[in-house]
């Protein structure tokens, strides 16, 4: 018997950790993948499938994330109004987010429909829950 010789497999060098060093720099998956040599499909497919892989994808986002945040900061601080405002809201919105106080009291509502449909205000509320019931089944 004639057998070939095996071709020795030749494997892909390793993209994860160039593309890991691009998106900590740029937070932009395209460069990442460009950078690291790779069609945009392989790091959502190796995430999928490989956890700690997804756990560095996403810490990488993060200190992508921070660094922008920090460069907005020091723009802030050095004049920008805007963006003061901005990461004051982001930071302390209780204090600093525009607010609309939207309250709605439901047992008047249903009163008032009730009143409109000439029903008993228990009616409406029983017809609004099964249809709020039925609305979580679809």
């Amino acid at each position: 018997m004639n057998e070939s010789p095996k071709k020795p497999v030749r494997r892909r060098p390793d993209w994860r950790a160039p593309f890991l060093d691009a998106i900590r720099v740029s937070g932009n998956v395209k460069l990442a993948t460009n950078a690291a040599g790779i069609d945009r499909s392989t790091p959502y497919r190796r995430a999928g499938r490989d956890p700690a892989f997804a756990e560095a994808w996403t810490a990488a986002e993060q200190d992508a994330i921070d660094t922008l945040e920090g460069e907005a900061r020091r723009r802030a601080l050095n004049g920008s109004d805007g963006l003061l405002m901005f990461l004051l809201r982001a930071h302390r919105p209780e204090r600093y987010r525009d607010s609309i106080d939207v309250r709605l009291d439901v047992r008047r509502e249903a009163e008032r429909i009730a009143a409109k449909l000439g029903m008993s205000a228990e009616e409406v509320l029983e017809i609004a829950e099964r249809r709020a019931r039925e609305m979580e089944h679809r």
